[in-house]
Order: C-alpha cells, then sequence, then structure tokens
C-alpha cells in the first residue's frame, strides 16, 4: 500500500468511528456482583512460637512474604518517639553476614522488592518476588530481623536524614494539622505519638535501637504470612529452615491507657503567620479495629466523608466550592480509633467550613443515610474489598490486619455479607454512637488574624506554633 492509499485508509477509518452511526449511545449493563471467595489458609505455630500462615494463591507465579512484629510506635518511650521506625530502618542496613550493600544486591538479585514500616501497634517487613525464590527470600529475612548489626554510621545517617525530613514537614500545614491533632486528641496516650519529632531525634541512639530490638523481635511476639504460588508444606519448611534458630523471650505488656474523657468543642490554632488558606481538622474517638461495630461504622464514615460521592463532597466542594478533596479520614488501632474530617480552605470560608462539616455529622446522626445512598455505599464497600484482596500482596495485607488486630479469623470469608446486611437504622445507630459532634477536637492551621472574626461561637480557643508549642494568642 503507497503511503497515500494508507492515509486515505486511516482517514476513512477514523470518519467511521467518529460518525454517530458507528458508536453506541448506551452503556452496557453491569454485570451481577462476583461474590468474593479469598483461598484457604493453613495455620502452623513452630516450636518457638512463631505463627505462621500460609496460602496457596498461584494467580502468578510470584509471593508475598509479611513477616510482622507485634510492637510499634506505641510502646516508645515518650523522649525517644519514632524509635520503632528507627529499629524497622537499622535492622536493614546490615547483619552479622551481610552488610547494607550485599543486603541490597541479593534483593536485586532476586528480583524481589524489600519494603518495611512501623505503626502504631505493629512492625512490618514485606518481601515480594518470584515463588521459586521463597527460600532464599526467607533466609534473607530471618537474616534482617534476627542479626542486625546497627552500623553507627546507619544510624547518624538516617537521624540526619530524619531531621532533615521533619524540617521540611513543617512547610506543609496538613502535617502539622494530623500531629497537633493527634497530640491534642490522645493527650498522655501513647496514641498521641504519630513518629519522631525534632525533640525525640537526638534522644534516640544505638544503643536505645539495641535494647528495643531485643525487648520485641522475638518469635512469640511475631507472625509470618506466605501468599502466593507456594504450597503450604513447602512455606513451613522453608520457614521452620530460616526461622528456628531465632529464640523466644519475654515481652513486655503493651501500654495501656484510657483515652481522655472531651467535653465540648476544643480548638487549637497553629499560627502560621501570612498563610492565604487554613488546613482544618475537625474530629473525635472511635471505636478500635476489632471492634464488631468497624463495617457499619466504616459505611457510615464512608457516607459521611470517606469516599468521593460523600456528602462532605457534595457539600463543600461540589455545591460550595469551599474546598476541592475534603475527606473523613477514619483510623481504627488496637486500643482506639480516630475520625477525622479534614478540609483546606480559603481564609475567608474557614468558619463556614467548620459550621457545614458538623452539619453534615448531625444530619448523619439523626436521619441516617437515604436507601439509594446506603446501597450506593454497600455496593462500593463491597466491590472495593473484592479489588483489594484480588492479588497476592492485597489479600496478604488484609491477613496481615486479621493477624495483627486479633480480627476473627473469618473476618475475609464474611466482610461482604456482613456489609450486605447493614439497614438503614443500623448506619444511623453507628453514627449517632460513634461520630461525636458536640464533644469533639477542631484544630486549624492558619493565620488567626485573617479567621479569628469567624470564630465567634467557640469558647475554648487556645494557640500554638507549628511545632506545637503553646503561645500567647496572637495580636
Amino acid at each position: 500500500m503507497t503511503r497515500s492509499a494508507w492515509l486515505l485508509a486511516a482517514a476513512a477509518l477514523l470518519l467511521t468511528a467518529a460518525s454517530p452511526v458507528a458508536q453506541t449511545s448506551t452503556r452496557p449493563a453491569v454485570g451481577p456482583e462476583r461474590p468474593f471467595t479469598p483461598p484457604p489458609r493453613v495455620e502452623r505455630t513452630l516450636a518457638n512460637g512463631l505463627r505462621v500462615v500460609a496460602v496457596r494463591f498461584a494467580t502468578v507465579p510470584k509471593v508475598s512474604v509479611i513477616l510482622t512484629v507485634e510492637s510499634g510506635l506505641a510502646v516508645d518511650p515518650a523522649e525517644k518517639a519514632g524509635l520503632a521506625q528507627f529499629v524497622v530502618d537499622a535492622v536493614r542496613e546490615g547483619t552479622t553476614t551481610r552488610d547494607s550493600r550485599r543486603l541490597h544486591e541479593e534483593v536485586f538479585a532476586m528480583g524481589a522488592t524489600f519494603t518495611a514500616a512501623a505503626g502504631q501497634d505493629t512492625s512490618s517487613f514485606t518481601m515480594r518476588g518470584l515463588a521459586d525464590t521463597l527460600p532464599a527470600m526467607m533466609t534473607l529475612l530471618a537474616d534482617v530481623v534476627r542479626n542486625p548489626t546497627f552500623p553507627q554510621s546507619e544510624i547518624d545517617l538516617m537521624k540526619a536524614n530524619t531531621t532533615q525530613g521533619l524540617e521540611a514537614q513543617l512547610a506543609s500545614p496538613q502535617l502539622v494539622a494530623n500531629r497537633v491533632y493527634r497530640a491534642t486528641l490522645f493527650g498522655p496516650h501513647p496514641y498521641a505519638r504519630t513518629g519522631a519529632t525534632l525533640e525525640t531525634v537526638g534522644a534516640i541512639d544505638r544503643a536505645s535501637i539495641v535494647e528495643y530490638h531485643k525487648t520485641y523481635y522475638r518469635p512469640n511476639n511475631a507472625f509470618l504470612i506466605v501468599t502466593g504460588d507456594a504450597e503450604p508444606e513447602a512455606v513451613f519448611g522453608a520457614a521452620e529452615k530460616a526461622f528456628a534458630g531465632w529464640t523466644r523471650g519475654t515481652v513486655p505488656a503493651k501500654p495501656s491507657a484510657p483515652t481522655p474523657s472531651l467535653q465540648g468543642r476544643k480548638i487549637v490554632f497553629v499560627q502560621r503567620p501570612n498563610s492565604v488558606q487554613s488546613s482544618i481538622s475537625v474530629g473525635n474517638f472511635t471505636i478500635r479495629r476489632n471492634d464488631p461495630r468497624w463495617p457499619v461504622l466504616n459505611v457510615a464514615n464512608q457516607i459521611y466523608g470517606g469516599a468521593f460521592d460523600s456528602r462532605l463532597i457534595r457539600n463543600i466542594r461540589e455545591e460550595k466550592g469551599y474546598t476541592y478533596s475534603p475527606q473523613s479520614i477514619f483510623q481504627a488501632m488496637e486500643q482506639a480509633g480516630v475520625y477525622r474530617a479534614v478540609a483546606d480552605v480559603r481564609n475567608e470560608v474557614t468558619g463556614a467550613t467548620i459550621k457545614e462539616i458538623y452539619a453534615e455529622i448531625d444530619k448523619l446522626r439523626a436521619e441516617g443515610p437515604g436507601a439509594q445512598e446506603l446501597d450506593d455505599a454497600k455496593n462500593y464497600a463491597r466491590g472495593l474489598f473484592a479489588i483489594q484482596n484480588a492479588t497476592q500482596s492485597g489479600f496478604s495485607g488484609t491477613l496481615n490486619t486479621v493477624y495483627g488486630y486479633g480480627l476473627p479469623k473469618d473476618y475475609p470469608e464474611t466482610f461482604q455479607k456482613t456489609v450486605s446486611a447493614l439497614s438503614t437504622e443500623a448506619v444511623k445507630t453507628a453514627a449517632s454512637m460513634l461520630l461525636g459532634s458536640q464533644d469533639s477536637v477542631i484544630v486549624i492551621v492558619g493565620d488567626y488574624a485573617k479567621v479569628k472574626d469567624q470564630l465567634g461561637d467557640f469558647k475554648d480557643i487556645s494557640f500554638v506554633d507549628i511545632m506545637g508549642k503553646p503561645i500567647a494568642a496572637p495580636q
């Protein structure tokens, strides 16, 4: 075909595609919902107390391995907040048989990934790679958690990088708001600490990292989840070979404290001079992760502000144009949970935004959801759950939640049924009980001089700087 003939044929094809006759004017019908059927899992506990969960999930020839230590940021001493994260990072910087360079080279050579993070209640190490590298991944992972050397040079570098990162975070109103919100809400409770601060980084030294590891990194304080293209017996064999020499130990009980009581609506204003907008957080405590009411509260929060078709979105984004993406963040942990409605708005609508945030909470508490609204929310929750668990890594993450927070073992099998059974009255009751309104915390990061006239209805206002330190009321 000549070039000119080819161009004419292409033009004809484009015209045909663009013509009304060639296009369909109706959307295809939505097919029936597919129930999520998780693959079976097998659990075994090694002699040293390490629980091993194996799931044959052979969608692709890969495996996902998660080792979780059941201690996190909540056990950090207050003066060394962030210690758990330093331990997570430091153990991957060299062992008695592998220096940092060799560790990274071995992971790369396997074509694997290796990540880790410390949460409030647990610290997790995740490796993902080809199924035939499972024994090698297990061996490397066991070496990292059992035999770290904690090189002083790496710790010094971590401290310098962490300090630099924390200083940069002070320029983010959203990160400042989150830190001050948690500190205000939880007070002396361990959950007030979200990680290292500029004050605590200096107190974290090699000795404290070594002691944390010695105390909490024990097989009887951990579990291992392997999901992928591997037979359970092969998983147990690899785990036994890699982790059998890990010795158990006595692990201190996790610190437990009651959440502070709240009375009235308390504002903490974070003074940020010359700010052109306000970063707002409004919320309260809610239930712990293993509370049987979690699914219904999750749906209630989804309707309120947790999804892109939520009431907060429709109100202060679509109708009023106050902000682009308001949302309600719902985080449930081992001992307690929080919800937090957040929005970044222009100075002149700061007060109006807070008013609408509370109006939507109160409306949901008083009236509950509409029938169609609830059906849409349940469809979304069920569908999202199926999508999240359609991959090896996604399902291993769900199992990590089940075992990390002590959820019922049949949680993956029953979640969709539980959501389907939720009634309008159940969601209304959950909202009225668990989405606090009259007693709550409000954190505003902004310029007080520009918004103070909008806050006249609030009597309890305290002031801090961007570091969270108390200051006098700005003039």
